[in-house]
């Protein structure tokens, strides 16, 4: 299995909402399981690790393989951009040393 991080944040911190938090609770089905972190199911690409930070927000994303990796990102990223009803947000992907824990 192959793990990436998708880090988001909004381009302007100082204006940024909760809208990004939010949505994963609001719209989607969601389990909380420490503060600031929740496994989320979207549908069209599976369970994603979300972890709440100060200014980002950490999408843990699993695949077989990077090509199963890479569309599930691309997914993501079209989700993210539509939810966040024109938000400017910043994605930047780091290849995760570990499997997170509730995906083992």
């Amino acid at each position: 299995m192959i793990t990436m991080t998708a880090i988001l944040r909004p381009v302007d911190l100082l204006r940024s909402s909760p809208v990004l938090g939010q949505n994963p609770r609001r719209h989607y089905e969601h389990t909380r399981l420490f503060t600031g972190q929740m496994f989320v199911v979207i549908p069209g690409l599976g369970a994603v690790l979300v972890t709440e930070k100060r200014h980002s927000y950490l999408f843990d994303i699993v695949g077989d393989d990077q090509a199963a990796v890479d569309r599930r990102v691309a997914t993501l990223e079209a989700v993210v951009r539509e939810k966040t009803n024109g938000e400017k947000v910043r994605f930047l992907l780091e290849k995760a040393s570990q499997i997170p824990v509730p995906f083992r």
